[in-house]
């Protein structure tokens, strides 16, 4: 491993002889890894590391300095199993990584370090860690009203997950423990589908160029925010100011940062998420109405953290969740609860969630499943 800053932090949590998991969450930015305790019902991290993922030439080395760390207070410490999340298409348990010139191959880390260690796709690791969430806790979930006001029951086993960040993320979950299974999917290359004057004049701009397809990510992304920034600037012409010729000035990637830092002082801003968000909900409407998430749709990224009282505010999101041409289908949507994801150790939680569940099934020790709907919390 090269010169690289790597961040250490223990947690609260002594290791006890419990169970471990090593969990990782590998992304083109950062890589992040954790030990995570497996404690009766509960998942608890002992141990976090993370390094810029530029700086890594491979995961290997990280995972070393992760395990030499821990051993260094707990000499015995070993841990049972490993499961690694990476942003990126997963074959043969080995990702290749879409935003990083290196892959990480799950076979060859168990060879190296001597435990069986699984992959699995980053949005497949968010979905693993829903089922662990505790929707009673403001600082994991935040729970979006309905139109009206309510916010409904959860029942049944199904929950969608929609999450814009990069890319658009879509993944459905079915049930709990032992038996959850995460249904992947890549709902966010289906086509966008305009649904008003607003999104149709959207939807011919970008197709302009003779495209075949517009896609979803197209719009719900960070690439998105951006493009939709600049049709407010070619369409609204709004009387350019320093605020928006630094954006303009700006990378193409760096624009959705700045435009949500400015969007609740900055009327142009303000409105591009308010788009996003509009389109967000109509989009989210259309899932559901193939899945019929009963148990809830629960909203992922940093876009929606970053971006949440435009998700609130005037039910600008359920308002367009709730809209079907059926009236029936209409009333079974305004009946899925909506949460917003605030949790983000969501996806260690999930990837050893998933890897747990992994070791159960081979033949790995046996304990008892996660099936407690919620996150242990320390810090």
């Amino acid at each position: 491993m090269r010169d690289c800053d790597v961040k250490v932090v223990w947690r609260e949590e002594p290791w006890n002889g419990e169970p471990v998991i090593l969990s990782g969450d590998i992304g083109g930015t950062n890589s992040n890894l954790a030990l995570v305790l497996k404690r009766d019902n509960d998942l608890r991290i002992l141990l976090e590391l993370s390094a810029p993922s530029a700086d890594l030439e491979g995961i290997g080395p990280l995972v070393a300095c992760l395990l030499d760390e821990s051993r260094a207070r707990y000499p015995e410490l070993r841990p049972t199993l490993g499961c690694i999340s990476g942003a990126g298409p997963i074959e043969s348990n080995c990702c290749s990584m879409s935003n990083l010139n290196w892959e990480i191959d799950g076979d060859a880390l168990a060879e190296e370090f001597g435990f069986p260690i699984w992959l699995i796709n980053d949005f497949e690791a968010i979905s693993f860690g829903v089922p662990l969430l505790d929707l009673e806790d403001p600082a994991q979930v935040t729970m979006v009203p309905h139109s009206c006001g309510s916010i409904p029951e959860a029942e049944g086993d199904v929950r969608l997950i929609v999450g814009a960040g990069t890319g658009l993320g879509v993944s459905v979950m079915l049930g709990d423990g032992e038996t959850a299974r995460a249904l992947p999917s890549e709902g966010g290359h289906a086509g966008f589908s305009p649904f008003d004057d607003e999104t149709r004049e959207i939807f011919d701009w970008i197709s302009r160029d003779g495209r075949k397809v517009v896609e979803i990510e197209d719009l719900l992304s960070g690439k998105g925010i951006a493009t939709l920034f600049e049709y407010f600037l070619e369409f609204r012409k709004p009387k350019m100011d320093e605020i928006l010729n630094e954006i303009l000035d700006a990378r193409f990637a760096d624009r959705p940062g700045l435009i949500s830092r400015y969007a609740s002082s900055h009327s142009v801003c303000g409105d591009v998420i308010r788009l996003f968000v509009k389109i967000y909900g109509r989009t989210s409407a259309d899932l559901a109405a193939i899945m019929l998430p009963k148990r809830g749709l629960f909203l992922a990224g940093g876009i929606v953290g970053k971006n949440e009282s435009f998700f609130l505010e005037e039910y600008q999101f359920t308002s367009f969740f709730e809209q079907n041409e059926c009236l029936q289908v209409e009333n079974v949507l305004r009946k899925i609860p909506v949460y917003i994801i605030r949790d983000y150790s969501i996806s260690i939680y999930g990837a050893a969630n998933a890897g747990w569940i992994e070791g159960c099934k081979s033949d790995e020790p046996r304990a008892v499943p996660v099936d407690s709907p919620r996150f242990s919390k320390t810090n």
